[in-house]
């Protein structure tokens, strides 16, 4: 979205880049993004980032903002704005609990709030990432008591690496694609490391696009993901979402991505003034439109 003349996970001259999913990629004269985001993006993409750190102040446009981790992925940052009108936050992707590889979440107060809703309903209710973690590891001991090789699927960047972290602390090694061992080494650039890596690796990591190797029903293959068996997401599941907003604090919520229209709803029903938006909202005008009657 674009607020004024500066856009939000969305082109525009000068832009802010919440982290280093494809699906997340802009382009502008000057992008503004954490060093670890801008170091993954480079792995794919190409453009003149400009490095900022957590709980820095600095100008995007004619905004004063300031940078919190989200917890999605390693760099991974919400971000706060100060309008004429009053304050701003908008977390892109972002996670309430911490992961083993990615920055602790932080959510400060905002008069206003745009929350990405991918699970935005209470369908949505994940284990905690540590009790994921419990399932991962005694999914891969019964395989390996099987006499099985536990292959998971996951996704490349971020969720592959944290699952190599995962099976590193529990002694496991891992065959992993290209793509996700070049992610490994940028990790491993700010401090995240992996001594697990082989290509005789006990478990098999694989892309979540990648075909099954057995029978898709095979109990020794495993997506790791929201929408897969093992619920180990880098997305908050609907509760993490309503605490944060509950953390924020906000006068009016702007739900997008997901389950937008039904999160505003629920929102609205407890006490939240909320709107589901899209991805490609413009707000102009001297952003009076966040002060709008709905």
């Amino acid at each position: 979205m674009i607020i004024g003349n500066v856009g939000l996970d969305s082109s525009a001259k000068i832009a802010f880049q919440s982290h280093a999913h494809t699906d997340h990629f802009v382009s502008g004269e000057v992008i503004f993004a954490t060093k670890a985001t801008k170091f993954l993006s480079h792995l794919r993409k190409g453009g003149f980032y400009r490095e900022i750190e957590f709980g820095k102040t600095f100008y995007l446009g004619d905004f004063k903002a300031r940078l919190y981790p989200a917890g999605h992925m390693l760099g991974s940052a919400g971000i706060k704005l100060w309008l004429e009108n009053g304050t701003l936050f908008y977390t892109g992707d972002t996670k309430w609990f911490k992961l083993r590889t990615a920055e602790k979440s932080r959510f400060p107060r905002a008069d206003f709030l745009i929350i990405e809703a991918t699970f935005g309903v209470p369908h949505f209710t994940f284990p905690t990432p540590r009790e994921a973690e419990k399932k991962l590891i005694a999914f891969v001991e019964e395989a390996f008591e099987r006499g099985k090789r536990p292959v998971l699927y996951v996704n490349q960047m971020g969720k592959a690496q944290e699952v190599m972290k995962i099976l590193d602390l529990h002694g496991y090694t891992v065959k992993a694609s290209r793509e996700m061992v070049k992610v490994a080494r940028v990790y491993s650039k700010f401090g995240v490391s992996f001594g697990n890596i082989s290509e005789d690796g006990e478990v098999v990591l694989r892309s979540y696009r990648s075909p099954r190797v057995e029978n898709s029903l095979s109990p020794w293959e495993l997506t790791v993901s929201g929408f897969g068996e093992l619920k180990l997401s880098n997305h908050a599941d609907f509760w993490e979402l309503v605490r944060i907003v509950e953390r924020v604090k906000p006068e009016r919520v702007f739900t997008v991505y997901g389950f937008a229209e039904e999160f505003a709803r629920i929102l609205n029903g407890i006490g939240y003034e909320s709107v589901a938006i899209e991805s490609t909202t413009t707000f102009s005008g001297g952003c009076s439109f966040f002060n709008q009657t709905f």
